[in-house]
């Protein structure tokens, strides 16, 4: 055999011993989480870490929250690593009900992204900025449209039309609007002379006569429509409690506020029909209903993370630093780095 050949041998046998070394680097290392049994490895997580920080960019906010002696890029691994899981658990619902994101929505939220920056330049200098492109943006923004439609595909589930009217009838405050007016003098004496002279035809008269209230004397009175639940916190107790004891056109006996003392008229009160406030409910309800379908989710799911980037906290679905450098944890002080070197 020439030397050549030789030479040429041993080059292949070290290659080979390279390739075979850096295979079984890879297959130690392990991902950096496990979802169910899907695997969120450790370069998935590494890109997905500038697409949280280019959205944490756009919402001038930080990637993560930084613990006392974390770094910034530990934090943000954290935090990425929390979405990430959270993620896979919203994609195995749509995978398993058929919901997906529609690919002019993507297009018209980009838009909206380019409006807001001032244009298409500016969103390409920022992508630029966290080597992005603009094939990584509509991804994100693909996952993140798909996330919102599972909400509301879950909350359209749970928020059945009886659960929808529970839910009416238990804040029914906050679908009613009332009209309060009142006379404000400084004697009970003043208060029960006008209480005895007033009607709902006189009421009017007798507060831009009589009223010290310089707000709503001129006003017949009258504090305006204001909903229920607004009215209850934001005037004093003791005149909120007297005015929505009344019927409307009805009118009170003398009620006394560190203000002075009231004679107050239950102008209206007007609840709003179940069906016409329907979605409103919906609305204000799915937050929480997710919130609280997805905390369902994290406790059933089976999810280990890599303790180089923390330790995952079902209750609160994040992946919390590890403070401890206790054996018997199984966890070590991590060093959240991205590079592809295994970890310690």
């Amino acid at each position: 055999m020439t030397r050549s050949l030789a030479r040429a041998r041993s080059l292949v046998l070290a290659l080979v011993a390279v390739l075979a070394l850096a295979a079984c680097d890879n297959a130690a290392r392990p991902p950096a989480a496990e979802v169910n049994g899907d695997v969120v490895s450790n370069e998935q997580l590494a890109r997905d870490v500038h697409l949280f920080r280019f959205l944490a960019a756009l919402q001038q906010s930080q990637c993560g929250q930084a613990a006392e002696g974390e770094t910034p890029e530990s934090a943000c691994a954290r935090y990425t690593l929390s979405s990430l899981i959270q993620e896979d658990l919203v994609k195995q619902y749509a995978q398993a009900n058929g919901v997906s994101v529609a690919e002019d929505s993507v297009t018209q939220t980009i838009g909206q992204v380019e409006g807001s920056l001032g244009g298409a330049g500016t969103l390409d200098e920022q992508l630029k900025t966290e080597e992005m492109t603009r094939a990584d943006l509509q991804e994100l923004v693909r996952r993140l449209l798909l996330f919102g439609q599972v909400q509301t595909a879950v909350a359209n589930e749970q928020l059945t039309d009886p659960a929808l009217r529970q839910l009416y009838e238990q804040n029914l405050p906050a679908y009613t609007t009332v009209e309060v007016a009142h006379i404000l003098v400084p004697t009970k004496a003043e208060a029960e002379d006008i209480a005895a002279q007033a009607t709902p035809d006189t009421f009017a008269d007798l507060a831009k006569r009589y009223s010290q209230d310089p707000g709503s004397a001129s006003n017949g009175g009258s504090l305006g429509v204001m909903v229920e639940d607004a009215f209850r916190s934001q005037l004093d107790p003791t005149f909120a409690e007297a005015a929505l004891a009344l019927r409307p056109g009805q009118i009170s006996a003398p009620v006394q506020t560190q203000f002075g003392w009231h004679v107050i008229e239950m102008v209206s009160r007007t609840v709003e029909p179940f069906e016409s406030v329907k979605d409103q409910i919906v609305s204000d309800a799915s937050g929480q209903v997710f919130s609280d379908w997805l905390q369902q989710q994290l406790v059933a799911a089976d999810i280990s993370v890599n303790p180089r980037y923390g330790v995952f906290d079902v209750a609160n679905g994040q992946v919390e630093p590890v403070r401890s450098t206790n054996t018997e944890s199984g966890f070590v002080i991590p060093s959240a780095s991205l590079s592809p070197s295994p970890a310690p």
